[in-house]
């Protein structure tokens, strides 16, 4: 019974870690087969843990950034500095961070001309995008970025006591704080939880009904971005909530558009794929 549960639990582990990173269930497994030949006058209470992560490390900044080409994918940016950054470098570590070179230079070129004729750099900040291999591998728990060719971009927003931008997120994961419907502007979070689809709000529901107090969405610097990916003729569908299409002044624009109650809502985020 004891050998059965240890299965049960390497197998889930195994599970999650592919789950979360694409690599690390194999990297779990070659930890096992490693910790089999230290000897075990060397081995500590945290032997497999420190060879699993050392491993992990070694394999995602060193060995997946040349793999990841042969699959026609590449990484965004990791550094704090410049134009496009991370939003948090737990998304780079978890190799969520590839798309294929056309989405690269889409996003880049547009980083860099939002920031044009500007004095101060405006960082944009990317959210989740897709995994290093395999067209088809699932981004857990997005329905699609599982090709290299979707992006997640966080919105802009400002300092609500001194009107400077926001250098930092609104939540620690990017998503959850949304810029909910005001009287009379369609409502398709309403409508789709009425139609059933329990899952459509579910990341405000658990962290939170809206921006936080001492920040400002600023709608202006949005509404730039999106004219800027928009513009990119690499770009193909950009997805927003229906009443920001319409009150950032898109609602001519056939890239920006709906993505559907089966998804989740898009007014915390920008959606941008090829």
């Amino acid at each position: 019974m004891k050998s059965l549960m240890k299965i049960i639990v390497k197998s889930i582990l195994f599970l999650l870690l592919t789950l979360a990173t694409q690599i690390g269930g194999m990297i779990y497994l070659l930890s096992l087969v490693g910790n089999k030949y230290i000897p075990n006058d060397k081995k500590g209470k945290w032997s497999q843990c420190i060879l699993f992560i050392g491993l992990y490390l070694f394999s995602t900044f060193i060995i997946v950034p040349p793999i990841a080409k042969v699959f026609g994918r590449v990484p965004l940016p990791i550094s704090k500095q410049g134009t496009l950054i991370p939003n948090h470098r737990w998304t780079c570590l978890l190799n969520r961070h590839y798309v294929k070179p056309k989405l690269y230079n889409l996003v880049m070129k547009s980083a860099n001309q939002f920031n044009a004729n500007q004095n101060n750099i405006r960082q944009l900040r990317y959210l989740d995008a897709n995994f290093p291999f395999k067209d088809g591998f699932p981004l857990f728990p997005h329905r699609s970025h599982d090709d290299g060719e979707k992006i997640d971009l966080a919105f802009l927003y400002t300092d609500r006591a001194t009107g400077s931008p926001l250098a930092k997120s609104v939540s620690f994961f990017g998503y959850g704080f949304c810029e909910v419907p005001k009287p009379r502007e369609e409502n398709m979070p309403a409508l789709c939880k009425k139609r059933g689809y329990w899952q459509y709000s579910l990341l405000q529901n658990l962290i939170g009904k809206a921006s936080p107090n001492k920040v400002q969405f600023d709608a202006e610097a949005t509404r730039r971005l999106v004219k800027k990916l928009s513009d990119h003729p690499y770009t193909k569908k950009i997805f927003i909530e229906p009443h920001l299409k319409q009150r950032l002044g898109f609602s001519n624009d056939e890239k920006v558009r709906l993505h559907g109650c089966a998804a989740v809502r898009h007014d915390d985020h920008i959606h941008l794929e090829l």
